[in-house]
């Protein structure tokens, strides 16, 4: 092997190494813990607001004190060629959890004879149980939910078994959906008690989410709130912002710590080979030649490290996903973009910190002073 290889180096100079590839390592795991946890919550608003994206929901606007929908609204929406069904609908609210963090998810409250193609509409299934009834007080809720609440069928919700619960009274779990639309089902005319209810729910035709939402964007008014996707996304982007702004300013710090944390780290040990560049030099490799090195050093081992760092973490989230996250009905959001856009600057900085203190140091490298200083 060529002794001037870097990996004749590390291999020789293992106490060198492995600090900073275990510094390295464990910064990545620190950085992608942040990212995971936050992209899971996300996942768990979009749980949230998953139904909308399926149907429209529309409502007065009870912040502008509206309390009934117009009828010249209702009769205009009934217009559009992209609607498939147009029914009345009522939203109440029960409590979850994603990742302890307390959270309300929608249940609606529909005909008997609309939850069938409401669920298929949401492309959710029925996986245990049967579907709510106007005969008793009960519910169908969403398998995560269920598993967040450590909820089976036979159960009980509402306000009178659970104060964060929105619903009020005291309903029994009679079925279980599932699917990638969190779908709650209740009956109408139990939740409403038997009065007309305030809002409307809208089924696109097959394929026509898109136009129909064309169609309703015309007929936009301070007296309702059209629940559009586009509206939930406006949502989820001013909520999520705020998240993403915190954990990109806690990266920075450690991202800038860390790089210069190691980068002084390098320099110390490159002070410690300064006989061994000075005689590089002297012989008759060029400073370019050297700086080459020192930048394929400073590479291999922040990469290096980079996928150690990677790798730990999927394995450590892929156990703890397993074992502790899903039986409480929560996946922790593992592969995605997030993560490798967030922990790619990580080497990329160290490195680059690294490589310009070195550089500077060797630059000013004279062999023929060092030549003197080991004779």
């Amino acid at each position: 092997m060529n002794p001037l290889s870097i990996f004749v180096y590390y291999t020789r100079n293992k106490r060198k190494a492995f600090p900073v590839l275990g510094i390295l390592t464990l910064a990545v795991f620190g950085i992608s813990l942040t990212l995971v946890l936050t992209a899971t919550i996300f996942d768990g608003v979009r749980g949230f607001v998953s139904p909308y994206y399926r149907f429209v929901v529309i409502e007065p606007n009870y912040n502008k004190k509206y309390y009934q929908l117009d009828s010249a609204l209702r009769a205009d929406v009934r217009q559009s060629k992209h609607l498939a069904v147009y029914a009345p609908v009522q939203t109440s609210y029960v409590s979850g959890t994603v990742l302890g963090i307390q959270t309300n998810f929608p249940i609606f409250g529909v005909s008997d004879e609309l939850m069938p193609y409401l669920m298929n509409a949401a492309e959710t299934t029925l996986l245990e149980g049967r579907l709510p009834t106007l005969r008793e007080q009960e519910v169908a809720l969403h398998d995560s939910l269920m598993k967040t609440r450590g909820l089976r069928v036979g159960d009980y919700i509402g306000r009178e078994v659970n104060r964060d619960d929105n619903l009020s009274g005291k309903w029994q779990v009679v079925g279980v959906t599932g699917g990638s639309t969190v779908l709650n089902l209740v009956s109408l005319e139990r939740l409403s008690n038997g009065r007309a209810p305030n809002e409307i729910i809208l089924i696109p035709k097959a394929g026509a989410m898109q136009q129909l939402v064309a169609d309703l964007a015309a007929l936009e008014t301070e007296r309702a709130v059209i629940q559009t996707p586009g509206y939930w996304n406006r949502w989820v982007e001013r909520t999520l912002s705020q998240y993403d702004t915190l954990v990109s300013a806690i990266n920075v710090v450690i991202i800038a710590v860390l790089s210069l944390g190691v980068g002084l780290l390098n320099m110390i040990y490159f002070r410690q080979r300064t006989g061994e560049f000075g005689v590089l030099a002297g012989i008759g490799f060029s400073r370019a030649f050297l700086m080459r090195r020192v930048t394929l050093e400073a590479l291999v081992l922040t990469l290096v490290a980079w996928i150690l760092g990677m790798l730990l973490s999927l394995v450590i989230y892929q156990v703890l996903d397993v074992l502790v996250f899903a039986p409480q009905g929560t996946h922790l959001s593992i592969l995605n973009v997030r993560l490798l856009s967030g922990t790619l600057p990580v080497p990329i900085f160290v490195w680059l910190f690294s490589t310009v203190t070195i550089m500077w140091q060797l630059w000013r490298l004279d062999p023929v002073t060092v030549i003197d200083r080991r004779d």
